[in-house]
């Protein structure tokens, strides 16, 4: 039985979810477990290169596409679900992954059939891949209803948070015998937000990775943000030095 799921982001572009799934959808029962009072919606076909059915344990292998959908290339071991309203959801033979496009965590038991979490029904996650973990909340002071991936965590000082926004392009390259446009593959652009969160006023503050953004996010600690910034000249002010620089001002 197939189904074609189709998601609207914003009003510049269309992803197709396309589902295979058995008579009955018996799959995706087996596939929900402890997880299906938190059900959205399956998506059985992580990319073109999948066919309907197949196993999902190629992630981001799209012919002529640039950047990622997925955040890791595998499926990947979880733990520490927490639903919101605290209970602690069993993944004993689960295995996840993080869609960075709907921002939703997708769950499977089989690596055939899956489901979307809907995010209004876990509070938090646990994501662990090569030695590294990864732990998802939602945070009301910066926004309810997205997951956010804590970077930095201070009950005393300043806690650092990324949301992973990522829009989906398609190729729209054109050629008319005299001028070409446009981009001839399909792309996964990355538009990740960041957010410092300070402990003293429990106040959120959006922060981009330019110098100047990252300097005004800090007006009490200007001193000890100028001399960071002098001790790390060399350094492009990416994702990597502003996690820094949050450790730095919470010693």
């Amino acid at each position: 039985m197939k189904k074609s799921f189709f998601l609207f982001i914003n009003t510049i572009f269309i992803i197709t979810f396309l589902s295979a799934q058995p008579p009955g959808r018996s799959g995706v029962n087996n596939a929900q477990g402890n997880f299906s009072q938190y059900y959205n919606k399956t998506l059985t076909e992580a990319t073109t290169k999948n066919s309907t059915g197949s196993m999902l344990n190629g992630f981001n292998n799209e012919e002529n596409t640039v950047g990622k959908r997925f955040l890791f290339d595998e499926w990947v071991e979880g733990d520490s679900v927490i639903d919101t309203k605290g209970n602690l959801v069993n993944t004993t033979a689960f295995n996840f992954n993080f869609d960075k496009l709907t921002g939703g965590l997708l769950v499977t038991q089989d690596k055939i059939n899956n489901m979307l979490v809907a995010s209004n029904g876990i509070n938090s996650f646990t994501l662990k891949n090569r030695g590294k973990t990864y732990f998802f909340t939602h945070v009301n002071t910066i926004q309810p209803d997205p997951f956010f991936l804590e970077m930095v965590k201070s009950d005393a000082h300043y806690s650092l948070y990324k949301r992973f926004v990522t829009k989906y392009i398609a190729s729209n390259y054109r050629n008319d015998g005299v001028i070409q446009t446009g981009n001839n593959y399909n792309e996964y652009k990355d538009e990740n937000e960041y957010y410092v969160i300070d402990a003293a006023t429990k106040l959120s503050q959006r922060v981009t990775l330019k110098p100047k953004s990252i300097k005004a996010s800090f007006p009490l600690e200007k001193e000890k943000v100028n001399r960071y910034f002098k001790e790390h000249n060399n350094v492009e002010t990416d994702e990597k030095f502003l996690t820094g620089l949050v450790n730095y001002l919470n010693q």
